[in-house]
Order: C-alpha cells, then sequence, then structure tokens
C-alpha cells in the first residue's frame, strides 16, 4: 500500500542519496593544498632567516679575519720601530763609551792642548769656544788630580754600565724579532685564521662551519722575512737604512772645527779638528770613534810643513761572535780629517762595550714588494655553512616533521648543507693626512693598516661551487 504524502512537507528528489558527501572531499583537498602552501612558505621562510644568517655572519668573519691579519701587520710594524728604537739606544751606549774615553784622553793631554792654544794664532770669534775647551779640560784635570785619579775609576764604570745597557737592549730587539717569527709560523699557514674563523661562527650558532679559500688567500704572499740567511742573501738592509736614519745627532756625528789665522809666513791652515761619530759596520757591528787632532802648516826651510799633533781620542765597538769587521764607517770624516789619530791612536783603544756578543741587526718582516706601483694589499675569502639537517625549517632540527607526500615541501640544499661566502681585505691607508701634506706609502714600519669588506673574485665563486654541487653562491 503506498505511503501517502503529508500536506506541507517537501519530498527529497530521488538521487540525492548519491551526491552525498562529495563537498566534502573538496574540502578536504583544499585544507591539504592549503597546508602544503603554508609549509612551503614556512620553510622558505626559515631558509631565507637562515641565509641571511649565514650571510651576515661570513660578512662578519670575513671581517674579522681581516681585522686579525691587519692587527698582525701593525704589530710587525710596531715590533719593528721598537727594534729600530732597541738599536739606536746601543749606538747611543756605544757613543758615550767612546766619547768617555776620548774626554778621559783628552784631560790626560791638556798640557799639549795648552802647547798648541798658546803657540798659535786663531781666528778672534773662535777665542770663546777654546777657552771653554781649556777651561773644561783643565779644570777636570785639576779635580782628577785632586781625587787620586778618580777619572779612571768613573770612566770603567760606565764601560760597565753602558755596555750591560747595550747587551740588554740587543737582548730586547732579538725577543721582538722572535715574537714576529712565532705568530707568523701559524698565520703565513692560514692555521690561526681558520681556527678563529670557526671559534668565531660557533659563537654565533654551534651548528655552523667556517672555510677559508686558501687559493685566494694572498696573507703569506703579502711580507717576507728579512733575514742575515734568507733566499736573497742577507736581506737586512732595510732595517740597517731605517736605524740609520734613525740615530739622534749626537750619535749620527761629532764633528766641530775651531780655525786660525792665515799669517804667511807664520802659519797658515790651522784648524783644531774635533770628528766623530756612530757607524753600523756591516749588519753585525756598532763602531765609535771620537778625535781630536790640531793641524797647521809653519814655514821650515821655505817649504810650507804640516804639523799635526793628537790631543784626544777613543773608541768602542759592540761586535757579534766574528769578531770585528774589517771594513771602515764615515765617523764623521774622522779617516780623512785627523787620520793620524785616527789610525795610530783611536783604532787601537776599542774597547768591547758588550758584556755579551752583538747579535747583530735581527730579522724582521717587511712588505715582499716595496715599489710604489705594487698592490699592497691581501684578501680572504670565508666560507660559512651549515649542514641541512641543522637547519631550522620543517625538514631540520624543528620539532615537526614532515612525513610522506608532505617531504617534497622540505628544506633542501645543494652540497647537503646551506652556504654563504664572504670577502675582506687588508689595505694601507693613514687615518689623517701628514701635516707635510705627503703621501705615506705602505710598509712595515707605518702602523696604519686597515680591514674592510671586498667583493669575492671569480676564483672564490668556483670554489665555493665545487663545494655545492656545481652551484654558484650569490
Amino acid at each position: 500500500m503506498a505511503a501517502t504524502p503529508r500536506p506541507g512537507v517537501a519530498q527529497r528528489p530521488q538521487g540525492a542519496d548519491r551526491q552525498h558527501g562529495q563537498a566534502l572531499v573538496l574540502g578536504l583537498f583544499l585544507v591539504f593544498a592549503t597546508l602544503a602552501v603554508l609549509l612551503l612558505m614556512f620553510n622558505t621562510g626559515r631558509v631565507v632567516d637562515e641565509k641571511m644568517r649565514l650571510t651576515n655572519a661570513a660578512d662578519a668573519t670575513a671581517w674579522s679575519v681581516a681585522t686579525l691579519e691587519a692587527r698582525a701587520l701593525n704589530y710587525d710594524a710596531y715590533t719593528n720601530r721598537a727594534i729600530v728604537a732597541n738599536e739606536v739606544a746601543i749606538a747611543q751606549a756605544i757613543s758615550l763609551i767612546s766619547w768617555m774615553h776620548y774626554f778621559e784622553t783628552a784631560v790626560e793631554n791638556a798640557p799639549n792642548l795648552n802647547q798648541v792654544a798658546a803657540s798659535w794664532l786663531y781666528k778672534p770669534g773662535e777665542y770663546p769656544r777654546l777657552l771653554q775647551l781649556l777651561a773644561g779640560v783643565n779644570g777636570t784635570s785639576y779635580l782628577d788630580v785632586g781625587s787620586g785619579g778618580s777619572l779612571r775609576a768613573i770612566v770603567e764604570g760606565l764601560d760597565i754600565g753602558l755596555g750591560t745597557i747595550a747587551t740588554a737592549h740587543d737582548a730586547v730587539a732579538n725577543a721582538l724579532s722572535l715574537s714576529q717569527r712565532v705568530m707568523h709560523a701559524s698565520l703565513d699557514t692560514g692555521i690561526a685564521q681558520a681556527g678563529f674563523a670557526n671559534d668565531f661562527v660557533r659563537r654565533i650558532d654551534p651548528d655552523m662551519r667556517a672555510s677559508i679559500n686558501p687559493i685566494s688567500h694572498g696573507f703569506r704572499n703579502l711580507t717576507r722575512t728579512m733575514a742575515k740567511d734568507s733566499a736573497q742573501g742577507d736581506a737586512r738592509q732595510r732595517i740597517a737604512d731605517v736605524t740609520l736614519r734613525s740615530r739622534d745627532a749626537f750619535t749620527r756625528e761629532r764633528v766641530w772645527s775651531i780655525r786660525g789665522l792665515n799669517l804667511p809666513p807664520l802659519q797658515r791652515k790651522v784648524e783644531l779638528k774635533r770628528r766623530g761619530g756612530t757607524e753600523l759596520i756591516g749588519y753585525d757591528e756598532w763602531r765609535a770613534l771620537d778625535t781630536l787632532e790640531h793641524q797647521g802648516q809653519r814655514m821650515k826651510r821655505w817649504r810650507w810643513r804640516w804639523r799635526r799633533t793628537p790631543l784626544a781620542w777613543g773608541g768602542a765597538g759592540f761586535t757579534g761572535d766574528e769578531g770585528a769587521d774589517a771594513r771602515r764607517g764615515d765617523h764623521g770624516d774622522t779617516y780623512t780629517s785627523n787620520p793620524i789619530t785616527t789610525l795610530n791612536r783611536a783604532e787601537p783603544a776599542i774597547v768591547d762595550a758588550g758584556a755579551a756578543h752583538f747579535g747583530g741587526l735581527p730579522e724582521t718582516r717587511e712588505l715582499r714588494d716595496l715599489s710604489p706601483a705594487a698592490e699592497h694589499r691581501s684578501g680572504v675569502t670565508v666560507h660559512v655553512a651549515k649542514a641541512r639537517e641543522r637547519l631550522r625549517g620543517s625538514g631540520g632540527i624543528g620539532s615537526v616533521q614532515p612525513q610522506g607526500n608532505l617531504r617534497a615541501f622540505e628544506a633542501t640544499a645543494p652540497g647537503g648543507h646551506l652556504a654563504a661566502m664572504a670577502r675582506a681585505e687588508v689595505f694601507f691607508e693613514r687615518p689623517a693626512a701628514r701635516s707635510d701634506n705627503k703621501t705615506e706609502r705602505a710598509s712595515l714600519y707605518s702602523p696604519y693598516w686597515q680591514a674592510r669588506l671586498a667583493a669575492v673574485t671569480p676564483t672564490d665563486r668556483a670554489w665555493a661551487a665545487g663545494r655545492q654541487d656545481g652551484m654558484a653562491l650569490p
């Protein structure tokens, strides 16, 4: 019996049961697609964030490594200056020893000085200086006699004291040189920079690792050792030149003259010559000479004849293990001006000033190429990487790990890691202009080395691509 429909009640169309549940499938698909997009966006954002952190870490690390190298070069400059200062101090000590012996012989020869001062006529303007000399020498002679010859004991005591000072300065100079060698032993190989770079990035993120491109790292080739037995022979000429230019006026030369009148046929070419100076003989001996000699011509048998009187002399040397060098220095032109006193009195009287042998000019560091056209800079490229499984994405160290088909949206990185690269360079630039407006050239005697970021080179990109399965870093 057929059912009779109630009045006012809607009837379900035929076939509606077959359409029930189709909207649910579409909704699930939209939810899955939305989750996939969100996961992809999440991973992309996390990768971009990691990439930014790696890029910033690479920039900071490259600049820090370059700063380390710049400070090493500035340390070389400061130690080179300190070595020069110690060598100049040695020269000053040797000069004082020589001068004391010179003054001692002047006091001993006071009668001869008085005799030449009284028997020759000098220019009127020279007498004040001559009288000062006579007063100083004769006054000291009087005091020495009154004290029972104490001048000799004073000179001997100063010999010991100044010799000890010279030996101490030599030890300090060699210690500074050794510190340079120790520092460059690790820096020139890049070991120190690599260790520093890794320590630096791990402070930023313990999962980061840093490496330095050895191909484009030019620090080792920027400088070289100026040593006695270098490949180019004895390369200590550079520090010798700087040291000799750094001597004070007293150390460089001790020269003056008191000139007499030309009064033919009584006298002519009269001069009381004070000559002396301290020189570096070769690279392994400091030597000082001081002389005072009176010269003049007088007529004898109708011919002008020279009369030369040695009045004072002294000498001191600080030599190495090989002993005194046979070569001669200028010493204020004493060999030419006062030949008799220099050769016959001063040279044989040279005293050994050092309590120990002089080590010679020590080994120093200097730029490999000092020519103005050379490019005095060094670059370092740092590669900072982080393993894929340590990235902060859904496929990395996050607590939620994708499964199944969702792994298609996880973060991936070529070479198994995400990386960034940066380059920095060390360069020479004075922070402020010189007062004389001259341009200061780069050297390891001026501590003006700085660091800055620079563009990576094609060599760096090729090197990094090899570490990223051939993918070049931006």
